[in-house]
């Protein structure tokens, strides 16, 4: 049986962990910036859109399942527990419930916008799941880096 890595070895894969989200959340709301500066045809549907829309999905839905369950799935189970101590849990929770308030939040607002213009439904679910998805992940990477500055 392979040993427990030592402290400073989970204080590395912890800082790790966090500039990988941090990367990963600009990357993400980055990348969907080509669906709504790129003149883009929410409603079309041709092959190109529907790659896009997998890949998004995708990354989307990896991005979800790392942020309520902490990621480091390639660890075995005793490192993973490490990781993801009661600090770590607890800052999951808070930027999850922080991703939650922003996706209402940005779901108000393209309900409002939609009083004045024509919102398409694929246009407002996707601005509605960046914001929520990236805003958690941003938030993750804060609350992380800030308990490993202390």
């Amino acid at each position: 049986m392979p040993s427990l890595p030592t402290a400073a070895e989970i204080e590395r894969l912890q800082r790790r962990r966090t500039r990988l989200t941090t990367m990963q959340a600009i990357l993400f709301v980055f990348w969907q910036v080509n669906f709504f500066i790129i003149p883009h045809d929410f409603g079309a549907d041709r092959a190109v859109d529907r790659v896009k829309l997998v890949a998004y999905f995708i990354w989307a839905a990896l991005l979800l399942v790392f942020i309520v369950t902490g990621g480091n799935w390639w660890q075995p189970r005793e490192v993973r527990a490490i990781l993801n101590d009661e600090t770590t849990t607890l800052h999951r929770h808070r930027a999850m419930g922080t991703g939650f308030l922003v996706g209402m939040i940005i779901a108000l607002g393209c309900e409002a916008a939609s009083l004045f213009m024509a919102v398409p439904e694929r246009a407002a679910v996707h601005i509605v799941m960046t914001a929520g998805i990236g805003s958690a992940l941003f938030v993750f990477a804060a609350l992380e880096r800030r308990a490993q500055a202390a």
